[in-house]
């Protein structure tokens, strides 16, 4: 059951994925961000503080390229660095004020594409639709996160 449930699911996300690319503009005017980068983004925001290595892990990169994308998002200005204490060797990163306004506003954007998609949906659906997703991430929260926020 467990191979099949994870086929579904494999097989549903990237239709539903592609299904919401198509529902219009997600990203604000002027954005310029690269999907990694927006990845990259969204990692931090959500932990507030990483180190340099941490950022790698979570990301899947190798020390090197994690490096290349922090240090470009510290050049566009949506990161900072700092050293924590006497070891300069540890390196954490945080989201700026910048950073921060970007989230804002993709997640305004996602909020205008959603209600422009629930709009038409009666008002069962329109709630059945909501609560699908507050279950997916129930279960995501309970059995695969280690810290919830």
């Amino acid at each position: 059951m467990s191979k099949a449930a994870g086929e579904r699911v494999a097989e549903l996300v990237p239709k539903i994925m592609g299904a919401f690319h198509d529902l219009g503009q997600q990203h604000p005017k002027g954005e310029r961000l690269s999907m990694r980068q927006f990845q990259a983004l969204i990692i931090l925001h959500a932990n507030q503080k990483l180190t340099l290595t941490q950022f790698c892990q979570k990301l899947a990169l190798a020390p090197s390229t994690g490096t290349e994308l922090a240090n470009r998002m510290i050049d566009l200005g949506y990161f900072s660095k700092e050293g924590e204490g006497g070891d300069r060797r540890q390196v954490y990163l945080t989201v700026t004020e910048k950073g921060v306004e970007l989230m804002l506003r993709r997640q305004h954007a996602l909020t205008e594409m959603f209600i422009r998609f629930l709009e038409p949906l009666s008002a069962r659906e329109r709630q059945e639709f909501v609560e699908s997703f507050e279950n997916i991430w129930a279960l995501i929260k309970r059995y695969h996160i280690k810290s919830t926020k």
